[in-house]
């Protein structure tokens, strides 16, 4: 009699210990499978916030390294048009100061990973540190100094091939339209190159200022800069464009015949001649690419911008995902402990039962 009236009261309890048991051991597993699939999203924001944050240490570097670029562009041009000490003497003023920034601001760029940028930078920094030597070897042979001076600038310049695309809209536009600044530039030096020589000489009565090969030059020279200009144009934000807007006249898009230095060109590839000369153009031409530098380099600090606001988006995603890892791993912990202490106290109950049973 006694078995049949204790029978029903121990199965509801073992029922109940048997169900919090199996629940224990679910909370257990998701609390293992919530820690390992929480660490591992974690790890991979941890990754993608280290990515952007090395990403941003190489687009800080742009600025200074387009800044080098041109004024290296400018002490090249001023070498070979054989200007005087007391003019070329603030020109490497100038290149020396922005290249001692460059140098600054490249040491924090990772290349660990990147053979071949590490190899740029490194052979870059040599070659700014042994200017001087280019620098003598210019005075000495122009033509061959010249091209020195155009491999480095071209080198500079490349640099942002390399920039990592963090996939925002307006920073892959960006980095689109800087792609576009190399050749718009070194086409840009050849038609100086060009001008400077057609320029510099008188030519006899009735000869024509420059030779069929100059045009041709010019010409092909003229259309790698329409081109990489409008690029550049099209891929630039509205600031930038409304700048270029500015400095072209708003002929960006047709080559900037707007500018003086710009329309001579166009003036002589038509077979016309032009009233421009060697001062007027230089000055003109100066002063176009003094504005197109500040362009250039407002482009690359929009792209800084971008890159950092990626950064913190992506520290703020590993701090969000650590955060909630922690929270639902510690409210499964905190369930278990109360499970395991029910489990517990329903155990000794049921084993104080069955002994008084």
């Amino acid at each position: 009699m006694t078995t049949a009236l204790t029978t029903p009261t121990h199965q509801p309890a073992q029922k109940g210990t048997r169900a919090i048991a199996i629940t224990l051991i679910l909370a257990v597993i998701a609390a293992v499978v919530a820690g390992v699939v929480g660490g591992l999203l974690v790890l991979r924001a941890s990754a993608e916030a280290e990515s952007a944050r090395q990403a941003e240490a190489f687009a800080e570097v742009l600025p200074d390294t387009f800044n080098l670029a041109v004024n290296l562009s400018f002490e090249r041009d001023a070498v070979v048009a054989g200007v005087p000490p007391v003019v070329l003497r603030p020109l490497r003023q100038t290149t020396d100061e922005a290249a001692q920034a460059w140098r600054t601001r490249a040491q924090e760029i990772d290349s660990d990973d990147d053979k071949e940028l590490d190899a740029t930078l490194t052979r870059m920094t040599q070659e700014l540190s042994n200017i001087d030597v280019l620098r003598t070897q210019a005075q000495n042979d122009p033509a061959i100094g010249s091209k020195h001076y155009t491999a480095l600038t071209n080198d500079l310049f490349s640099i942002a091939d390399d920039l990592p695309n963090t996939g925002e809209d307006q920073s892959e536009q960006a980095i689109e339209a800087i792609g576009h600044m190399p050749e718009a530039w070194e086409s840009l030096g050849q038609e100086r190159a060009i001008m400077f020589a057609a320029l510099s000489y008188s030519p006899l009565p009735g000869a024509k200022p420059i030779s069929d090969e100059e045009i041709a030059a010019l010409t092909e020279a003229e259309a790698a800069w329409r081109r990489s200009l409008a690029a550049f144009y099209e891929k630039s934000s509205e600031d930038q464009r409304a700048a270029l807007d500015g400095l072209t006249n708003s002929t960006a898009t047709k080559g900037a015949t707007g500018v003086p230095a710009h329309q001579a060109v166009n003036d002589i590839i038509a077979g016309g001649g032009s009233a421009v000369t060697l001062d007027s153009y230089t000055a003109s031409s100066t002063e176009f690419m003094r504005g197109l530098q500040e362009i250039f380099v407002a482009s690359a600090q929009e792209i800084v911008e971008g890159q950092r606001a990626a950064r913190d988006d992506a520290v703020r995603g590993a701090l969000a995902g650590l955060v909630l890892t922690f929270a639902v791993v510690g409210v499964l912990a905190l369930l278990i402990v109360v499970l395991a202490v029910v489990l517990v106290i329903l155990r000794r109950s049921a084993s104080a039962r069955g002994a008084r049973g």
